[in-house]
């Protein structure tokens, strides 16, 4: 199978698993990466994503698409749109919290994949690169839109026009991931900060990141009017009258019965 499954207490650990490819993207890595988020939606409280053997994501498994140079050329537009956008919106959109375990190289797509996750977390050993423009193409998987978020545009340029490699020390300090860790500890690390974002509440957190994704694109008054709404409904939901008890009581609230 291209996508490996699990269930750890109440986190999923989904591992793209072509580790003989760098599991670069084909079809069936896409989508077993969709039916897998929607698996961890109906069963777990978090998500960790990370990669199988060396790498974390290559990107595009080109060697697929060798044939269709020989006509022309491939037609990565539908590429994109009935392959890669189904995968990365199962991820930006999930219904609970994402985190990325980032245990190898993620390029290309792969660094797309990685963005669009909530957290990230990265072995000393990998590396970020766009990849992109040393074969002649422009970012995609969501990278022109999250980097420049992240880095700011003129860094965001540099990276994706260079293809530099991005050590995980210099991601850190660029805020990509938060925290860096001995190759051999990076899913596990990824594991506890899940199992932490679990403990929570899912509506909460994945509210939480609808408001600060669309918050910079909206005047003030807008975003305003965006919490207003989202506080009025989660303050009528159990898990924040149990989260005021608690606070009360001067004790640890307790989400997951809910």
């Amino acid at each position: 199978m291209s996508v490996d499954y699990q269930l750890s207490g109440d986190v999923a650990v989904i591992t793209l698993n072509r580790p003989d490819r760098f599991n670069a993207i084909n079809a069936d890595l896409a989508g077993g990466v969709v039916a897998s988020m929607g698996r961890a939606a109906d069963e777990a409280r978090a998500v960790v994503l990370t990669g199988a053997g060396k790498a974390f994501c290559s990107g595009a498994d080109l060697a697929d698409l060798m044939d269709d140079y020989d006509s022309g050329g491939p037609d990565l537009g539908a590429f994109l749109d009935e392959i890669f956008h189904p995968m990365v919106h199962s991820i930006v959109d999930a219904k609970v919290p994402v985190v990325a375990a980032i245990n190898g190289v993620a390029a290309g797509a792969g660094l797309g994949v990685s963005l669009g996750c909530d957290l990230r977390v990265m072995a000393d050993s990998a590396f970020l690169t766009s990849a992109f423009t040393a074969i002649g193409l422009a970012p995609d998987s969501g990278t022109t839109w999250w980097l420049p978020q992240m880095v700011g545009v003129s860094k965001a340029l540099e990276l994706t026009m260079t293809n530099r490699r991005v050590s995980a020390d210099e991601a850190k300090q660029l805020g990509l991931v938060v925290e860096t860790e001995a190759d051999e500890a990076v899913i596990d690390k990824a594991i506890e900060i899940a199992g932490g974002l679990a403990d929570l509440v899912p509506d909460s957190l994945v509210t939480t990141r609808a408001l600060i994704r669309g918050g910079a694109g909206k005047s003030f008054e807008a975003a305003l009017a965006d919490e207003l709404r989202e506080q009025g409904r989660l303050g009528k939901t159990p898990e924040h009258r149990e989260g005021v008890e608690a606070f009360l009581e001067k004790r640890k609230a307790d989400f997951r019965r809910f």
